[in-house]
Parts: structure tokens; sequence; C-alpha cells
């Protein structure tokens, strides 16, 4: 696999662009942290400090430069919306994360996000592509639905909450046009 791409356009969105999070980017990590909803469905401890929101950015980027995660801002116009990104699952297979600001859901902006990785992954020789939902997180079932994957088990968590795992079979990628 070539190393991770530092940016990704989103196919049907002139303004939209997935650029890797880098250690200057904390505030996206703050301000999710803030969002009501998004520690309850994600991996985000609620509220981080700035020290703590740093902290998170520099993992991401170290994780980057390591080739075992990617953290993706999602912007539309120059704005961060949120973040999506892959990470190792295993010692094959990746997993796809995201998390949206209130103001960047409902316009398919997270899905669009998750077709554009999967995409590029696939363009990698990728084979599959995992997805986590936490139980009861009905929009990440839905989104999983919209994109492809299909539901193949479930789990728990590292903190010890339900999950539904979720699996995309990914056919040989083609032509350069392919998301």
């Amino acid at each position: 696999m070539e190393s991770f791409a530092h940016e990704l356009e989103v196919p049907g969105r002139e303004d939209a662009r997935l650029r890797i999070l880098g250690r200057d980017d904390w505030r996206i990590e703050y301000d999710l942290s803030r969002v009501a909803d998004v520690p309850t469905w994600t991996m985000y401890a609620p509220d981080l400090t700035e020290e703590l929101a740093r902290a998170r950015a520099e993992h991401n980027v170290a994780a980057s430069a390591a080739g075992v995660a990617a953290r993706y801002i999602v912007e539309e116009a120059g704005t961060a919306l949120g973040t999506a990104g892959f990470g190792m699952r295993g010692d094959r297979d990746f997993e796809v994360f995201y998390a949206m600001k209130p103001e960047g859901r409902g316009r398919g902006l997270a899905t669009d996000a998750v077709l554009t990785i999967v995409g590029w992954l696939r363009r990698q020789g990728e084979q599959r592509v995992w997805l986590s939902t936490l139980d009861g997180n009905t929009a990440s079932e839905r989104l999983a639905d919209r994109v492809g994957f299909v539901r193949v088990g479930a789990g728990v968590h590292t903190d010890g909450r339900p999950i539904t795992e979720w699996l995309l079979t990914l056919p040989t990628a083609s032509a350069p046009s392919d998301r």
C-alpha cells in the first residue's frame, strides 16, 4: 500500500475534501468532544481540554506516520465539519470511523466521506473494510446500509459496550474515477 493520501477529493461535492489531520488541527478534536452525542457513539472522551485535544491530534499524526491509521478532517467550503478515517483491524484489514458536528449532518457528507475512504482503500488493493456501530446508533447503521456494508456479527467495544460488526467486501479496483 502506498502511504496514506494527504488529501482526498469527495466525488460529486465540489467544495468538499478530506484533509489529513495534523498537529495544529486539535480544535476539531476539542469541538467534537463537546457535541452531546459524539462521546456516546464514538471513542471521543467528553469535554476534552485543550491539552488532551492536542494530545489526541498528536496521537493521530503518529498513527498516520506509522502507517496504522489515518484521520481526516471533513471539510466543506473550508469549514471543518467532522472527521473520518480508517485504522488497522488486526494485521490485515482496515476499519472506517467518523464523527460529525451537527451542522455537517443530514446531507450525506459522512456517507460520502466513508465512500471516498473506501474507494481509496480499494484502489490500494484492500479487499475488505470493516465498520463497527455501537448498539442503538441508528444513524450509523443507516450509513452502513447506504454504503453497502453487511451485518456480520456482534461484539463488545473495548469499553464493554455492545457493538454490531459490519463488513464490506470490495471488488477489484479498476478505473481511476472509482471512489
